[in-house]
């Protein structure tokens, strides 16, 4: 499975340091970018609280079924809930949410990948970092979807065969939907958005963001 995440230069084969130090780029610049920012904004249109800790204001921001601390204006990124390391394409991804959330609620309306700017171009690498890999783990039994989803807090939703919703962000909803294939059609699957979804991130974080939950439901049901 390419579970591969993103901020590198797409097209081109990088070592596992280059990725790294694009990782870590990607990081510090977010950093500087909040550590720069009017916090009380940054909290207000998240939709994310503002708490003290320590005599230092955190940001906490909610993640699925995790919370995340981000020290202020000193950047730093940890769990409030769980003692582990958080990883460094969430600890991008939450720096990012808070950097680009516009303050827009939901609309109501459901889009796919496509629909996002660019998304189009980049559908074909989307669909091979995300929705297959789903169908190649879970096409055969499509209950143990549902299952391996809810082990990370997915909650469960009647819309096509088999679907999940991920609360990842305070103002984004991820919504993995896969359909049982039969004798003349394989299994296939999407991820449906709110089309506010594009305010709060880049086209690229929503496609980091799909492909880890992706992961996160395969690693934790191969590990069950």
């Amino acid at each position: 499975m390419d579970n591969e995440i993103l901020y590198n230069t797409e097209g081109i084969a990088l070592s596992n340091i280059q990725k790294q130090n694009n990782y870590e780029i990607a990081y510090r610049k977010a950093s500087e970018a909040l550590s720069k920012a009017d916090v009380i904004q940054i909290v207000n249109k998240s939709g994310t609280s503002l708490i003290n800790k320590n005599g230092i204001p955190h940001i906490l921001v909610p993640f699925i079924n995790n919370e995340i601390l981000i020290s202020y204006p000193n950047v730093s990124v940890s769990y409030s809930n769980k003692d582990a390391d958080v990883p460094l394409w969430l600890k991008i991804l939450a720096l990012h949410y808070l950097l680009h959330s516009k303050g827009t609620y939901k609309t109501g309306e459901q889009i796919t990948f496509k629909q996002l700017e660019g998304g189009l171009g980049y559908f074909p690498a989307f669909q091979k970092r995300t929705i297959i890999p789903l169908i190649e783990a879970f096409g055969a039994d499509l209950n143990n979807f549902i299952t391996a989803g809810e082990m990370i807090g997915g909650i469960r939703v009647q819309l096509g065969d088999y679907a999940l919703l991920f609360k990842a962000f305070p103002r984004i909803d991820l919504l993995f939907v896969l359909w049982k294939g039969d004798e003349e059609f394989p299994s296939d699957g999407n991820v449906i958005f709110d089309s506010s979804i594009a305010d709060c991130l880049t086209t690229e974080d929503i496609a980091v963001c799909s492909n880890m939950i992706a992961v996160m439901m395969i690693k934790e049901w191969r590990s069950k």
